[in-house]
């Protein structure tokens, strides 16, 4: 027999006698109360058991439900290799402070169609970059 065999058997050997010497000293009442607690929570134990295993269950199927759409929305990265050389574009300049707008440095503006009008919209701000 290993250790823990010996301390197990020790053990249940301690609760019985445990049982048996308060079991004498109590009134019939006090017993059927405490038999009454032992098998409300025996009876609880099966119906707590089920509850986390549904709730574990769905919060899993969610997370893998979130982790499939976060894999149909990933984009590819963006790289943006610039000029080594020269002004690549005539908007660049590699001296003009990034504090100025755009236009003031002789971008030229955007003008974005809202759908369904037919005004132009000069400047807007699109939909998606105000997420």
């Amino acid at each position: 027999m290993t250790a823990k065999r010996v301390l197990a058997a020790v053990g249940l050997v301690f609760v019985a006698v445990l049982a048996v010497i308060v079991g004498q000293r109590m009134s019939t009442d006090a017993m059927a109360v405490v038999i009454g607690v032992i098998f409300g929570v025996a009876a609880s134990i099966p119906t707590s058991l089920l509850i986390v295993g549904v709730t574990r269950r769905v919060q899993e199927r969610g997370m893998m439900e979130e982790r499939r759409r976060y894999r149909e929305r990933a984009q590819p990265p963006v790289i943006v290799v610039s000029p080594s050389g020269g002004n690549a574009s005539p908007w660049f300049s590699p001296f003009q402070s990034p504090a100025l707008p755009p236009s003031l440095h002789g971008e030229p503006t955007r003008s974005f169609r809202v759908v369904g009008d037919d005004e132009v919209v000069p400047g807007a701000e699109p939909w998606h970059s105000q997420l």
